[in-house]
């Protein structure tokens, strides 16, 4: 099993060269628009899909599988005759982040799912915690030093475990949160664990369906393909007793 996370930033956009040797046409089309949030996530979902390819070449994919791209009914993109490779695909702001699985063929295959936020507004925390949070959870919120960090932890990773099945933020209450002992449970998503960490300029939740011993490759994209280390992760068992 092969596991790695990567995130990158607009700011180092690769040149359009680098990009028409990596992705396919369909992949490179512009935003034909002079609104500027539409543009910005054109290019959001440009540089993902670089990032993708080069998850692929780095663990000696070929990269004709970003030509199978399809998607789910929901609008979960998969490589359509691959199933045993699976990646998600997150961008908040400027910053892009990509998860991927590659399962041997004698192993099961491992949904992977990601989220970042990169707030760039204030948000009605408490307000949206009434909406999706249990009363517990709130109160622990309420404790919290840091409550910016502390709402995006909770945020995200309902994100990630629910995009593990392509199930969107319709069913972020059916996610319960336990911080205290670092289990969620959700009826959406299969046993796996969850990892959360604030210490990056966005906040970052990843997921992996299955609990493999080896913890992802964590990397970053500068210019080229660097490793990078978390120091600070919250590490949640997802549906521990799911049968």
């Amino acid at each position: 099993m092969q596991t790695a996370v990567i995130w990158g930033n607009l700011a180092q956009m690769p040149t359009q060269v680098e990009l028409q040797c990596y992705l396919p046409k369909s992949l490179l089309h512009a935003a034909n628009s002079n609104n500027a949030r539409r543009q910005q996530r054109r290019k959001c979902g440009i540089l993902a899909h670089f990032l993708l390819a080069k998850l692929l070449e780095h663990f000696q994919q070929p990269l004709s599988l970003l030509e199978q791209i399809q998607r789910t009914p929901s609008g979960r993109p998969y490589f359509a005759d691959t199933p045993q490779i699976d990646f998600n695909i997150s961008h908040s702001a400027d910053w892009v982040a990509v998860v991927i699985s590659i399962a041997e063929k004698s192993e099961s295959a491992v949904a992977v799912a990601i989220d970042i936020e990169s707030p760039q507004k204030t948000r009605n925390f408490n307000g949206l915690l009434r909406f999706y949070a249990s009363q517990q959870e709130q109160d622990w919120f309420a404790a919290q030093p840091h409550l910016e960090a502390a709402f995006y932890r909770t945020w995200c990773l309902r994100e990630a475990v629910l995009k593990s099945q392509g199930v969107g933020i319709v069913k972020l209450r059916s996610v319960i949160h336990r911080p205290d002992t670092l289990q969620i449970e959700c009826a959406y998503a299969p046993q796996g664990k969850l990892f959360f960490t604030d210490e990056l300029p966005f906040y970052l939740a990843y997921f992996l369906s299955q609990a493999d011993e080896h913890a992802p490759q964590i990397l970053v994209w500068q210019n080229d393909i660097n490793s990078a280390n978390l120091t600070k992760q919250f590490i949640y068992q997802v549906n521990k007793d799911k049968i």
